[in-house]
């Protein structure tokens, strides 16, 4: 189990297809550790914990008091633990403290649309400050991903915003769009994703088989979940990453936080099992406009946040989310098969029997 701990809504930057409401309340320390002993009480063998925001790193030091005390409970232990930062406070100490506790850090960086996109709260670009974060990120973790959001306004620089990224040192990224309910995704705008993410498919072929490959996470996982014959991604609501807010209630995801009637207990008591089984059954139902989809094991429509933030239910599946799935599993059903008849090398070793 992987707990969520949601330190802090509060974010010293003001992305424009931020969905968080900012508030300056922070997670205590009294909770945080108490989300420690909980963690421990369970005995699985594969737990973690992530570091959420808001921008976490303005709780560094509950960030450091965490991976100290569970330290010291569990000496030697093979806790997991991974933080998205949008960078702007990493710094080297803080990078020598995350290869010390195995803390995997990822990095929201949107590559040349960084300054259209991800700016200061007086609009002031953030793109030059982070050129510096980016080596010390690099240079401790080679492999860090970077985490790539586009909106409908920039859709048509797509690819060139991966590219950029892939320039720029990294290895591993993943895109997702703005799935904000107010953002306009129109057919149009569908389209030209689709041509973007043949482009992107263009660039991961392009650069399989060299020494640092390009790997799209959305088009591994597609590749993965169609050979392995298994679904990309298994929500498992309030059981695989349930979230603790600041105050130390638990929910089943960060969509839920703070929403009352997805409350499941919290840091103190424990996790409610009668709240927990009632949420675990009310997010197996299927979606009824996807059965019999062709696509439906390698599809995310059974992510029950974004269905519930998007339309309100964990079962009705927005069009927009629909239509980007398709466009997905289209781009890298195509990647493998130029990969695989080109006969490269790392296709064929990854997916073999």
């Amino acid at each position: 189990m992987i707990f969520t701990l949601h330190l802090t809504a509060d974010c010293n930057l003001r992305c424009r297809y931020c969905y968080e409401k900012h508030s300056r309340e922070r997670m205590s320390e009294a909770a945080a550790l108490a989300a420690v002993d909980l963690m421990f009480s369970f005995g699985h063998k594969k737990n973690g914990f992530s570091f959420f925001g808001g921008e976490p790193l303005l709780c560094r030091g509950l960030i450091e008091r965490v991976l100290e005390y569970a330290a010291q409970k569990n000496p030697g232990g093979k806790l997991s633990y991974s933080m998205t930062t949008n960078g702007l406070l990493l710094d080297e100490e803080f990078m020598e403290l995350a290869d010390r506790c195995r803390l995997s850090i990822a990095l929201s960086h949107d590559g040349s649309l960084q300054d259209d996109q991800r700016v200061f709260p007086d609009g002031s670009p953030t793109a030059a400050l982070l050129e510096e974060k980016i080596d010390i990120l690099l240079a401790h973790q080679p492999n860090a991903a970077a985490m790539l959001t586009v909106m409908p306004e920039n859709v048509d620089r797509l690819a060139e915003a991966v590219e950029w990224l892939y320039e720029r040192g990294f290895s591993k990224i993943n895109t997702t769009i703005d799935y904000r309910p107010g953002a306009e995704w129109d057919d149009a705008l569908m389209e030209e994703l689709d041509r973007q993410y043949g482009l992107m498919a263009e660039l991961c072929a392009k650069h399989y088989d060299e020494a640092r490959p390009l790997d799209h996470m959305g088009f591994t996982s597609k590749i993965r979940s169609y050979i392995e014959d298994r679904p990309c991604v298994e929500c498992r609501l309030g059981v695989r990453q349930p979230s603790i807010a600041p105050d130390g209630r638990i929910y089943p995801c960060n969509q839920f936080l703070n929403d009352e009637a997805f409350v499941m207990g919290d840091v103190w008591r424990g996790i409610d099992a009668a709240a927990q089984r009632r949420i675990i059954a009310a997010s197996l139902a299927e979606e009824p406009s996807c059965r019999g989809c062709a696509i439906e094991k390698r599809c995310r429509h059974h992510c029950a946040c974004l269905n519930y933030s998007m339309t309100g239910d964990m079962h009705t599946v927005p069009p927009v989310q629909c239509a980007h799935e398709k466009s997905i599993v289209r781009n890298a059903d195509k990647l493998a098969e130029e990969l695989y008849r080109r006969g490269s090398p790392r296709f064929l070793k990854a997916y073999s029997d």
